[in-house]
């Protein structure tokens, strides 16, 4: 019998599915998220990993060569394996998309309201007790209605968020690795642009670009020289496509006016000037934290492997170099 080794947390359901046809062990990644070196210690010699988040590195995936054969990631981004390692391994790695796609992009415009309306520095003033006269020039923010929405990634998330922003009558302009197409374009009421004319352009900024090696501290200094001195930046990709020291000096001096920030450089830890400055709204890495969406992800994670072990199927699976 296959052994397979979950770090997440999984409702009884899902562990009865697994249980079937595998040998299970649970290590909840609620409670704490493995190292590297102690994944290595506590998983040792599995066919199978479904993993939340935790690094699965060169070191484990060589230490496990010729027994480990699938990795299933509970997310859509898996920059937290290397990919490199597992094809070299011959060990498939699959993830969770599209069943978060509508939750992201409920949770980016709720990032972009937050920020622009100062609705978090409002619930804390009044929290506060703080609200003893007349509210008309407090928390005077910003509108979404007529202005310029500039996404950079325009992936299945960045396709709802476009279709979301537009029933809020924003003009929407997108930078892509890939153009789409012309029909594309129209249903989405999106213009493709430059990289540096959508920074210099765009009121909100949206960072929905996958990490690696080109888009790492994509947006720093320089970029930061180039936006609008009244716009916002939302980033729900990764922490590290923003070189986190630059941003703080663009909040602090004004460069930009705002951010919505999901995910950060170094997370869990976040720059503690961040937590001093009233321009931003921080969240934990939460973009997909519905209720639904992730018992869905976990769902997909736990069929993935089952797939992989009983029908060899490829859905879902990231590196089809494995198969070649």
């Amino acid at each position: 019998m296959k052994k397979i080794f979950v770090h997440c947390k999984i409702d009884p359901i899902q562990e009865k599915f697994l249980n079937k046809d595998f040998s299970i062990s649970i290590h909840d990644a609620n409670e704490s998220v493995l190292s590297p070196t102690e994944l290595l210690e506590k998983a040792n010699a599995y066919d199978g990993i479904l993993c939340q988040g935790n690094l699965v590195n060169s070191s484990y995936i060589e230490a496990n060569k010729g027994i480990l054969k699938v990795i299933s990631n509970v997310a859509v981004g898996y920059d937290n394996i290397d990919i490199e390692s597992a094809n070299k391994n011959n060990v498939a790695v699959f993830n969770t998309p599209n069943i978060l796609n509508n939750t992201v992009a409920e949770f980016t415009l709720g990032l972009i309201i937050s920020i622009a309306r100062k609705i978090c520095e409002g619930n804390n003033y009044v929290k506060a007790g703080k609200w003893k006269k007349n509210s008309w020039p407090l928390f005077l923010g910003d509108d979404l209605y007529n202005e310029n929405l500039g996404i950079i990634g325009m992936g299945s998330i960045g396709k709802k968020v476009a279709l979301m922003a537009k029933a809020f009558g924003m003009k929407i302009f997108y930078h892509n690795r890939n153009r789409l197409l012309e029909e594309e374009e129209k249903k989405y009421d999106a213009r493709y642009i430059e990289l540096e004319e959508i920074l210099k352009t765009s009121k909100y900024l949206v960072l929905l670009l996958p990490l690696n090696t080109n888009t790492k501290h994509l947006i720093n200094k320089n970029t930061f020289s180039l936006m609008r001195k009244d716009s916002y930046i939302i980033n729900v990709a990764r922490g590290q496509i923003i070189k986190e020291d630059d941003l703080v000096e663009a909040l602090e001096k004004k460069i930009i006016t705002g951010a919505g920030l999901d995910v950060f450089e170094f997370e869990p830890k976040i720059n503690e000037k961040l937590l001093k400055l009233n321009n931003v709204v921080l969240m934990p890495h939460a973009g997909s934290a519905s209720l639904n969406t992730r018992n869905k992800m976990v769902n997909l994670a736990c069929q993935n492997i089952y797939n992989f072990f009983k029908y060899k199927k490829t859905e879902n699976l990231i590196n089809k170099e494995v198969f070649k």
